[in-house]
């Protein structure tokens, strides 16, 4: 047996496939592969949101821990709006 692919196709464009007479490989058609296929697990997704994000301004985080630390916005109104926000009968400013 020969390794030639049929008239019109290449080697190329055809996969080989063991002869079923002595296992050397032969030609099969492109058309009987499978198509390629890639899957992206759940993860891979979440990862790619995380790279999207912008950066964590450390500055300000660090300004509003030590702010917060310091009781800066325990404020009788803020509390009172936070109350009400949490009951639904109010917004938070």
């Amino acid at each position: 047996m020969t390794d030639i692919a049929p008239l019109g196709r290449s080697l190329a464009t055809a996969s080989l496939a063991p002869s079923k007479a002595n296992g050397t490989p032969v030609a099969k058609p492109a058309a009987e592969r499978g198509a390629d296929q890639a899957q992206v697990s759940d993860q891979a997704r979440f990862l790619a949101k995380l790279a999207e994000l912008p950066p964590v301004r450390e500055d300000v985080v660090g300004r509003v821990k030590t702010e917060l630390q310091n009781g800066a916005y325990e404020t009788p109104e803020r509390l009172d709006a936070a109350v009400d926000a949490l009951f639904g009968s109010g917004d938070l400013d």
